[in-house]
């Protein structure tokens, strides 16, 4: 049992000396107001005296002038000066009972609880209403995007247990079989170094106050295997066959729609949970003149998802497997304690032996945006384009198989 904290990357602090309004300006100007043009030279871009380009006299005197009174009051990123060090309670216990004939069975179990969970929140934005279906709408208030890094109020808990069998057997086998199980909540990913991108990429309902929710990384179910066997066939050297494989569930996305209507961060992509209405007459939603129910509804019951908003993080890629296979084998090299080794190393077998085999699945980085929506006067969503889009992502370079060998010389 213990307490953790440190790890989190320092570039979160460090985003708020990077944008603060005030060491850094940025300014652009567009028109000089006066006759003449730069293509012809008869307004100068870089002053004649110092040829090297210093900027118009008119930009340099507005970043010099700038103070905390005149700096910007959008695009800024700060930290709340109540902002305190996330830390993790860990409680684990483990087991190890190795039986008369020689098995060993290990058990553990971790129990994590997230305190003070690091999350961005848009200062710039309040709330000014809420949906028909309850979600906040948020309008910019103080500036715009103005980030400012803090902690959730929530606590967040993860829990992991293990069960690993092995066994040695004489004749030069050793055979390991294992399997996790991992149920895990955090508060906000925080995919990124940027203070933006990190605010943008959780999917939620409320922007500034999003929940504990299942975890991005969470791998539900992991079955592995791994099976050794080592004879001399020359005397003195070993030779050494091994495979190693796992079968596991791929990890978790949500499926969301625009944030139109219910933020003004403009957000690069839909982060909003998605809405499911109970039926075509479903009074939290309207449908917009094109929008294909049918296809819709069809995607819905495919993809088993109820009326609602869908929780964050509720559908999994496809389950993964994959097997590889090495085979070593030592030779003399002649000089004392110096060893040597060849070997072959084939990477996704079952890759090699069929090509729909060993194929490798992942969640989308980005959350699957399925409807672009927007709210209306009377807070319903207005459903506008359908999108099928689905959880699993093909890691293609990952599927494939490849094949190593060479030769290895320890000292």
């Amino acid at each position: 049992i213990g307490r953790f904290s440190g790890g989190n990357p320092n570039v979160w602090i460090s985003n708020a000396w990077s944008n603060d309004g005030i060491t850094n300006v940025q300014l652009t100007l567009s028109n000089f107001g006066a006759s003449g043009s730069v293509l012809d030279g008869s307004i100068p871009l870089v002053d004649p005296t110092n040829p090297g380009g210093s900027p118009p006299q008119e930009l340099f005197d507005a970043v010099a002038n700038t103070t905390a009174a005149s700096a910007s009051s959008s695009f800024l990123v700060l930290i709340d000066p109540n902002y305190k060090q996330p830390y993790e309670d860990k409680f684990s216990l483990g087991l190890t009972y190795r039986t008369a004939n020689g098995y060993q069975f290990d058990v553990d179990f971790l129990h994590t609880e997230l305190v003070d969970s690091a999350i961005y929140q848009d200062i710039s934005q309040a709330i000014v209403g809420q949906t028909r279906a309850g979600s906040p709408i948020y309008e910019n208030v103080n500036g715009r995007n103005n980030y400012m890094l803090t902690n959730s109020s929530f606590d967040a808990a993860a829990d992991v247990l293990s069960v690993l069998v092995t066994k040695r057997w004489d004749n030069g086998l050793d055979a390991s079989l294992g399997y996790a199980w991992t149920d895990g909540e955090d508060i906000s990913p925080m995919t990124s170094s940027v203070a933006r991108s990190n605010f943008d990429n959780t999917a939620l309902l409320d922007i500034n106050n999003p929940p504990p929710a299942k975890s991005n990384y969470v791998v539900p179910h992991r079955f592995s295997l791994r099976a050794s066997l080592g004879r001399e066939f020359f005397d003195g050297y070993e030779t050494r066959f091994t495979i190693f494989g796992y079968l596991q569930e791929g990890q978790p996305t949500s499926y969301v729609m625009s944030p139109n209507g219910l933020e003004e961060s403009g957000a690069f992509f839909g982060r909003h949970l998605l809405y499911i209405p109970d039926g075509p007459n479903d009074p939290n939603v309207v449908f917009a003149p094109g929008f294909d129910q049918a296809a819709f509804f069809a995607w819905v019951q495919r993809e088993g998802l109820g009326p609602g908003f869908v929780a964050r993080n509720a559908v999994h890629a496809q389950w993964s497997n994959r097997l590889d296979f090495s085979v070593h084998q030592d030779f003399p090299v002649g000089f004392d304690r110096v060893s040597g080794r060849f070997f072959v190393r084939m990477y996704n077998l079952m890759n090699f032996l069929d090509d729909n085999w060993g194929k490798v699945y992942d969640a989308f980085f980005f959350s699957q945006q399925a409807v672009n929506s927007d709210v209306n006067d009377q807070g319903q969503f207005v459903f506008e384009r359908f999108r099928d889009v689905f959880a699993t992502n093909l890691l293609e370079t990952r599927s494939l198989w490849q094949a190593r060998w060479g030769v290895e010389i320890r000292f």
